[in-house]
């Protein structure tokens, strides 16, 4: 059954789009393959931009998966209240209907 409510998924995937935007321009111009060309020796901790752009990437990757945990819950829901709708919006045993007529 068609219904004219937004797909989940389109807003999942435009929410992934968003957090790639916010976060894939956050390191600039720099080379992609600089940092693993790198000798081990040079830097073995993150800087502290560094782990705040892994953390806050962390956060943002949790909260996209509840977002679709989310999702998933409502479709579930939905799809059991379409159910028990379509078996109580039958004809009653006596032939009144939800208005009492």
């Amino acid at each position: 059954m068609p219904s004219d409510r937004p797909d989940p998924s389109e807003f999942l995937a435009l929410a992934q789009r968003m957090l790639r935007g916010l976060l894939g321009d956050a390191r600039g111009d720099e080379e992609p393959w600089a940092e693993a060309t790198r000798s081990a020796r040079e830097h073995r901790e993150p800087s502290p931009e560094r782990q705040l752009e892994n953390l806050t990437f962390a956060l943002a990757t949790r909260a996209v998966e509840a977002l679709e945990d989310l999702a998933l819950n409502v479709a579930a829901i939905r799809q059991r209240l379409e159910r028990t709708s379509t078996r109580t919006d039958g004809p009653t045993a006596d032939g009144d209907d939800a208005t009492g007529q």
